[in-house]
């Protein structure tokens, strides 16, 4: 059974440009391990991970809409 806190479904399909992990890693200058952590959890799509470190920066301008 796959793990609660996974929100990537594996059936989900990607479309668009792919991060792999070390080129997410050394975009954001991650630690590895968050790195790992966030890419297993939400998946490897470029557009999702970049949208996703864009609202941890910022998370104001998501809430003003």
């Amino acid at each position: 059974m796959p793990h609660q806190s996974k929100l990537f479904p594996d059936h989900r399909r990607l479309s668009g440009e792919r991060y792999t992990v070390e080129v997410f890693r050394m975009a954001y200058d991650l630690p590895e391990q968050e790195a790992r952590r966030l890419f297993d959890k939400f998946g490897p799509s470029k557009r999702e991970l970049d949208l996703l470190m864009r609202a941890r920066r910022n998370p104001e301008q998501f809430l003003n809409f």
